[in-house]
């Protein structure tokens, strides 16, 4: 299996699967009219990160059909490669939205891509106010960003239908009473566990540990050298093995969809040491019924290893 590391061959290869697409979707678009609703009338919406796709299903109901780009949990987001469906998908799309901030840039050729003539594109981390390379971009993970989100998404449903405009209201209301369990749980973490020390291998679920009032036990630039792509520091490694080997952490929460040989050490070396490891994914696993009940259960597995 291909790790982390090894992913400057894996980028070339996802450029020209792009480029790929891209002159596909174009030969086959050329000229004809693109219809951005689906035979029922339910808008075409196309969301890069499944996160953001059920989020904007359960928003839309019946009066959507959405599309997710990246939805695999064992695939790296960072070095996906994308197909030709994806970009059919994306040239006749009502609506398509990204996260941003580097994340997704693979999307932008494929927007490149037939007509853009009545189609929406909604970029979250700009619909935020956020930018720069030192922003994490794991929106999702943050409830603040989270319910902002569900309020651009309803009020661009709304204007792009006006006619079912109470209905997507309702559906971002009922989105936003179902996550209101991770909120509370984050926030019982806060009292009970506030200023704990934990550990990550990347920065995916940096806004849970923000939320929950808990702290980095390791040097940041190692969760951060794993995200871009780099070898961290002997140094790092360094205090990354000490922390663990001291328990000076009590969790790691350990992203299964960028591994390393570095990632794997680390993750030995806790179980070694009996430090708990929960893990995370930056996409909705197939497993779990909605973005919601998937927050949820990664928020309970930490407030548990916590408590243990």
């Amino acid at each position: 299996m291909e790790t982390f590391f090894s992913k400057k061959e894996t980028m070339r290869r996802r450029k020209w699967a792009v480029t790929l697409a891209v002159a596909l979707i174009t030969t086959a678009c050329g000229g004809s009219a693109v219809s951005r609703t689906t035979a029922s009338g339910a808008l075409k919406v196309v969301a890069v990160e499944n996160v953001w796709g059920d989020v904007l299903r359960q928003i839309g109901g019946s009066h959507v059909a959405v599309t997710s780009i990246l939805k695999d949990p064992s695939v790296d987001p960072h070095t996906y490669e994308t197909d030709p469906r994806a970009a059919a998908a994306v040239s006749s799309a009502a609506f398509v939205v990204l996260n941003g901030l580097r994340y997704d840039e693979f999307a932008s050729k494929l927007l490149r891509a037939g007509s853009s003539q009545g189609r929406t594109v909604l970029t979250v981390s700009t619909a935020l106010g956020l930018s720069g390379d030192q922003v994490n971009p794991h929106l999702w993970y943050s409830p603040t960003y989270v319910r902002k989100a569900v309020s651009v998404f309803q009020l661009a449903l709304a204007k792009a239908d006006p006619a079912h405009a109470t209905d997507y209201a309702n559906g971002a209301k009922a989105f936003l009473a179902a996550y209101q369990p991770y909120v509370e749980t984050l926030a019982a973490i806060r009292r009970a566990h506030g200023g704990e020390k934990v550990a990550y291998t990347e920065r995916v679920p940096g806004y849970l540990l923000q939320e929950a009032g808990l702290s980095l036990g390791i040097p940041a630039s190692f969760p951060q050298a794993i995200e871009d792509g780099t070898d961290p520091s002997a140094a790092d490694v360094d205090a990354v093995s000490t922390a663990m080997r001291s328990k000076a952490v009590k969790v790691l929460l350990y992203n299964g969809q960028v591994t390393s040989p570095a990632t794997d050490r680390v993750k030995k070396l806790a179980a070694d040491s009996g430090v708990a490891v929960v893990a995370v994914t930056e996409t909705l696993p197939a497993d779990q019924p909605d973005f919601q009940t998937w927050q949820l259960a990664q928020a309970r597995a930490v407030q548990t290893a916590l408590a243990a």
